[in-house]
């Protein structure tokens, strides 16, 4: 079995994992990722809820309704280089008709109308336990191996 070896420099190294993760964010994650998120059919409580955009909701249910709160996300995607690495950001910055912020509600359903139905949409990144054996992670390793073999 013939294998190839190569040296490959530390500032080509830094950039094509540098580009490899910018374009894994803004395509995959922000371009992607969220929107199957927001569509995937999430446990609720056992009743029917009427939405502003949709036809009423029973259980399982998506969390797009109006898409305020995926677009509020979507939309602040920031991405960021400096001296330490590369980062992005999202901030799921919604109002509801009170005019707080309510994607932690969504997020954690700790109180509200959806208390004990949680749809944790951002657990997979933010879990190194579930970022490891998920599609997502698959898909970053892809776009680090492209970035390096072309």
């Amino acid at each position: 079995m013939a294998g190839i070896a190569r040296i490959v420099g530390t500032k080509a190294l830094e950039g094509a994992l540098l580009s490899a993760f910018q374009q894994w964010t803004e395509n995959d994650v922000n371009g992607e990722y969220w929107r199957e998120q927001f569509e995937k059919d999430y446990k609720y409580a056992n009743r029917i809820t009427k939405r502003k955009e949709k036809p009423p909701a029973e259980n399982p249910r998506d969390i797009l309704d109006t898409e305020e709160l995926y677009e509020s996300g979507i939309k602040s995607y920031d991405y960021s280089v400096n001296n330490i690495g590369a980062r992005a950001d999202w901030h799921w910055n919604a109002k509801n008709s009170s005019g707080e912020e309510y994607a932690w509600y969504v997020h954690e359903a700790l109180e509200g109308s959806s208390k004990g139905y949680p749809r944790r949409w951002t657990d997979e990144l933010a879990s190194e336990y579930l970022f490891e054996s998920s599609e997502i992670k698959g898909r970053l390793m892809a776009r680090i191996d492209q970035s390096l073999n072309g």
